[in-house]
């Protein structure tokens, strides 16, 4: 038998889990994933135990036929020999990603006023109360810093809030002004929207300069109406979907999302999927509520059996749909195993704080909009740059390798190390991720990863009719 630190090592390069009699194996350096039968599964389960090989088989053929497990032993040496099982991937524990990446994405949070008074709102009480409205001079140096910093031909712009509709006229500006001193550059520009001043000038624009759209929606009407209200209490169910319906309609985008947030008080999305798709929404994304601790509706510990058989629910429903022509793409089960995102993305996620700023009305820079109003991440400001340069080293720094957590989970090149904020939000630190939101992580990948392995069911169901 292996000495505990090789086995533990192995069994940071394989996953193993069963979904739905399904026995699923996922090599965590090379992407691969294995639908193994039982023989195989008991094997590989065997192997991760004692980390011999011929151990791992002598114990199988006391629970199956001697030739069937020969068979599976066989395919499974092989496999591990071309390097696409228990492989040892690449070594980056030294590597500090982001150091030569420069800033490519600006979150303009171009209003802090809000129509809505979300009860799940994480931004915090005194920043709604700060100055409300970004003003043009702001937005001028904002989008001069991220000229004058950036390597890139390919800038994006993100206008967030509160609701940014509330200051379209900021948007516009905005628009204009970095088409006009940035026109050597290729631009994206989004919007997330809660929708209810989405009239027929505002589309008309957003068509016109090709925007990508977040509409936010939590699904059926009375989860909707539990936590996206007005500031008089009232829900808005009604409007927001009326409104879906006729962004839809007037094909005012050829990228969006309806995005939605879930809280412990419907772990039964996978209906509210569905209802997002009887809108008509083809694309379709359920975020897990941020929440402290102590709020009624936060995620806990003991929603986690629920929560992952919910998600194994979502895949099938979702192959479900495809085979009746209903297609609905689930942001977080668009998985690309076979090419996936760059070494720095794989090792530290979203890039906040050194290629994405959050910017605030007052001209504030942060490293993301879930971190403002949080003065020990203030970064420094669009007049004067980045002030706290090592803020930014430590986001930089921040990767899986440096994360004790992070460095032999199975989900870590997916995940990159987990949300900053959230981390940050729940208590923890940069190096720490949330426990919760971890394991959340983790059930949504599995999810994800069922999702993929169902597709061949569906697939020969197909080659049938």
């Amino acid at each position: 038998m292996r000495p505990q630190r090789e086995i533990d090592d192995l069994r940071s390069r394989v996953h193993l889990f069963e979904a739905d009699g399904l026995f699923l194996a996922f090599d965590v350096n090379s992407g691969s994933l294995y639908n193994l039968d039982e023989v195989a599964w008991q094997l590989v389960m065997n192997y991760l135990e004692c980390g011999d090989w011929e151990d791992a088989r002598l114990y199988a053929t006391r629970m199956f036929d001697g030739k069937e497990v020969d068979g599976a032993f066989s395919e499974l040496k092989d496999l591990s020999a071309t390097g696409l099982f228990f492989s040892q991937g690449e070594e980056w524990p030294h590597y500090v990603p982001g150091k030569e990446l420069g800033l490519k994405a600006l979150c303009l949070n171009i209003a802090h006023e809000c129509n809505l008074s979300c009860r799940y709102c994480f931004v915090p009480e005194s920043v709604r109360h700060q100055e409300k409205i970004m003003s043009r001079e702001t937005i001028m140096a904002a989008l001069d810093l991220l000229l004058q910093e950036t390597p890139y031909q390919f800038l994006t712009v993100d206008f967030f809030g509160g609701e940014p509709l509330l200051n379209f006229e900021g948007i516009r500006f905005a628009v204009e002004y970095a088409l006009r001193h940035g026109a050597q550059k290729k631009w994206k520009f989004t919007v997330t929207t809660n929708t209810l001043l989405l009239g027929e000038k505002e589309l008309a624009f957003f068509k016109e300069y090709d925007f990508s759209f977040v509409l936010s929606c939590d699904g059926r009407p009375s989860v909707h109406d539990a936590y996206r209200v007005t500031t008089r209490g009232g829900g808005t169910s009604g409007i927001v979907a009326r409104r879906i319906r006729e962004f839809l309609k007037a094909g005012a985008a050829p990228e969006y999302y309806v995005r939605g947030t879930y809280t412990r008080n419907n772990l039964d999305f996978t209906k509210d999927v569905l209802y997002l798709a009887d809108l008509g929404a083809e694309s379709v994304s359920l975020e897990p509520v941020v929440a402290p601790d102590n709020a009624s509706y936060a995620l806990r510990e003991e929603d986690l059996p629920e929560l992952q058989a919910e998600y194994y629910r979502l895949a099938r429903t979702l192959r479900e749909q495809e085979r009746q022509g209903r297609a609905v793409s689930f942001y977080h089960y668009a998985l690309d195993l076979s090419g996936g995102p760059c070494v720095a993305k794989r090792l530290t996620g979203c890039g906040a704080g050194y290629q994405y700023l959050a910017v605030t009305p007052a001209g504030e820079i942060y490293p993301c909009h879930q971190l403002v109003g949080h003065q020990e991440y203030l970064m420094g400001d669009v007049f004067r740059g980045i002030t706290a340069p090592q803020l930014r080293e430590k986001l930089q720094e921040a990767h899986i390798f440096r994360k004790k957590e992070c460095s032999s989970c199975w989900a870590r090149f997916l995940c990159g190390g987990g949300c900053h904020s959230q981390a940050v939000l729940n208590g923890g630190d940069l190096l720490h991720p949330a426990p919760i939101a971890c394991a959340i992580m983790r059930a949504r990948l599995q999810g994800a990863l069922y999702y993929l392995a169902i597709k061949e069911n569906i697939e020969e169901e197909k080659s049938t009719c």
